[in-house]
């Protein structure tokens, strides 16, 4: 019985940071930087020197408080909305301040850069933002 006033409460603790941790990506927004790399495609689409499609933008830290690094995932799309690519990415700094924006650059290797017109769509997920507490 004792075992289990010192465990339950422990137990509890846990959830509620886990749960604290999953709702802080909710607090976080991801835009699309008005580079105009590329005439004709929307902001933040570029080719690198390696051949492949980019997004590159910036998320902003909306939760009030201090994030570890922000992981975001994305999905580029053609306009009968077939997947072309994943990509994947984090921001470079460890900790993210309340209101600081940082940049993501999103690489989709598998989509080369001679398909870039065919991107019509894509779409930005944070997965991943935990508060520093």
């Amino acid at each position: 019985m004792k075992m289990l006033r010192v465990v339950l409460p422990l137990a509890v603790c846990l959830i509620a940071t886990l749960a604290l941790a999953a709702d802080m990506k909710d607090k976080v927004k991801f835009q699309a930087d008005y580079a105009g790399l590329h005439p004709g495609v929307d902001p933040g689409m570029y080719v690198c020197g390696g051949g492949h499609f980019h997004v590159r933008g910036k998320v902003q830290n909306l939760s009030g408080a201090a994030l570890h690094r922000i992981k975001v995932e994305a999905k580029a799309y053609d306009a009968q909305g077939k997947m072309l690519g994943t990509a994947a990415d984090a921001t470079k700094s460890d900790i993210i301040l309340a209101d600081e924006k940082a940049e993501i650059d999103l690489e989709f290797r598998s989509v080369p850069g001679d398909r870039i017109q065919d991107v019509k769509k894509y779409d930005v997920v944070v997965i991943q933002a935990q508060s520093r507490e």
